[in-house]
């Protein structure tokens, strides 16, 4: 079953995408994102030149269609201050349009390969991210000029050996990035950072975004995403002062954290107090790496349900922690490792953590969490909750529902 996108509120088609959309380096039984419409003015590019002069001249309304091929850029790209823009690979197939840093060594933390800077309804769709030292797509505010960054939608793009961050969303000024979205995203490290990196080569994760404010991000895939002893932060690192962000049916493998809802390291921003406000972590499939599948840090109103996460039988599955918590559910989970918290402000209800087995699920080694008939017959039932209506593949679930992301 297709999921819902975010097409809905783009501006009307003005050409029709003949091309379909394909997946790179994706799990075949995830879901395939919907092709998106091509609209506005058509400006094509296939060379780093082209490509760069056409994202500084861009009008509002553009679709900037890269080519096919693969981008060796000297520099990172820009885009600023523009309205209603497209960057996007022509075909469709983020696999065929690369976008190449200066390299994973290159040990320069000004190796981006594309800034987007106070824009507003902004897509970035179908391109590849790779071998950059720093950032694949970074998010920044303008603070200085009064312009903020406002729904950014990143779509089908595909993330590999981004060093640092794959997605990084700036604090910058104290504006929220009001609505936005990272869906049908793959996000694969096949290179871990050495211990002389920074923070001993454990600074890394695949999303790291700050003030965020209603955004969805769904339907990805993260794996291998880890730092040089563990430490990696959360592939979905969400923190200062975000506000109702929701994390749902992605899949996790042998990341060192996957979901992480705040920090609890501080604030490179000043208090911020809470870290997130209300929220939702639901319907994901997590095979835990050396660390934690969902990290809940300094935040209030945070739902956490359905999810089904793999560790270790002592591995941390779910850990909450800091006293400032307060309202946090976590509910009708199915999670084999332990449940660890030294918080009063949650509340544990209904989650399954005896007797799960490998044989219970599809394919442990690759994020398949699909219940076989072994799991189904396993899996005790909880009463559904009001926000997790439909489980990870979207059917309806009943009054009387099985614990975990697969009904």
């Amino acid at each position: 079953m297709a999921h819902s996108s975010f097409v809905g509120v783009l501006v009307p088609v003005v050409i029709a995408l003949t091309l379909a959309a394909a997946q790179a380096a994706r799990p075949s039984w995830m879901p395939v994102a919907p092709p998106l419409p091509v609209k506005g003015r058509v400006v094509n590019v296939s060379t780093v030149p082209e490509l760069r002069a056409a994202l500084d001249g861009a009008r509002d309304g553009d679709t900037i269609a890269v080519a096919d091929g693969t981008y060796q850029l000297d520099r990172f790209l820009t885009l600023t201050g523009r309205n209603r823009v497209t960057l996007r690979g022509a075909s469709g197939d983020a696999s065929k349009v690369v976008l190449r840093g200066l390299g994973w060594d290159s040990n320069t933390d000004r190796d981006d390969i594309l800034r987007v800077q106070a824009c507003t309804n902004v897509t970035v769709s179908y391109l590849t991210f790779t071998d950059c030292h720093a950032y694949g797509l970074k998010l920044e505010q303008l603070p200085s000029e009064g312009r903020q960054l406002r729904n950014v939608n990143i779509y089908a793009c595909s993330f590999s050996n981004c060093g640092t961050r794959a997605v990084k969303g700036t604090g910058g000024g104290g504006g929220f990035v009001d609505g936005g979205s990272v869906r049908y995203c793959n996000f694969e490290n096949t290179k871990v950072p050495p211990p002389t990196w920074y923070l001993e080569g454990d600074y890394i994760t695949a999303i790291d975004c700050m003030r965020l404010k209603d955004w969805t991000i769904a339907d990805c895939f993260f794996k291998d995403i880890r730092g040089a002893h563990g430490g990696g932060r959360g592939a979905i690192f969400v923190w200062v002062e975000s506000q109702n962000v929701t994390s749902e049916r992605n899949v996790f493998v042998g990341c060192d954290r996957a979901v992480a809802y705040g920090n609890p390291s501080g604030s490179t921003e000043g208090p911020a107090k809470p870290h997130n406000t209300g929220g939702v972590i639901r319907n994901n499939f997590i095979v835990v790496g050396k660390d934690t599948g969902v990290e809940i840090c300094w935040a209030k109103g945070v739902r956490v349900y359905h999810n089904t996460i793999l560790a270790r039988e002592d591995g941390l599955a779910i850990h909450y922690h800091w006293s400032e918590l307060r309202d946090i559910e976590i509910a009708n989970n199915l999670v084999r490792g332990r449940i660890v918290g030294d918080a009063p402000g949650v509340a544990l209800r209904d989650n399954v953590t005896s007797g799960i087995e490998d044989a219970w699920f599809r394919n442990v080694g690759g994020g398949d969490l699909h219940l076989t008939a072994a799991g189904k017959a396993g899996v005790g039932l909880v009463s559904r909750v009001a926000g997790a209506e439909v489980d990870f593949d979207g059917r309806k679930r009943p009054a009387k529902t099985r614990a975990g992301a697969d009904e």
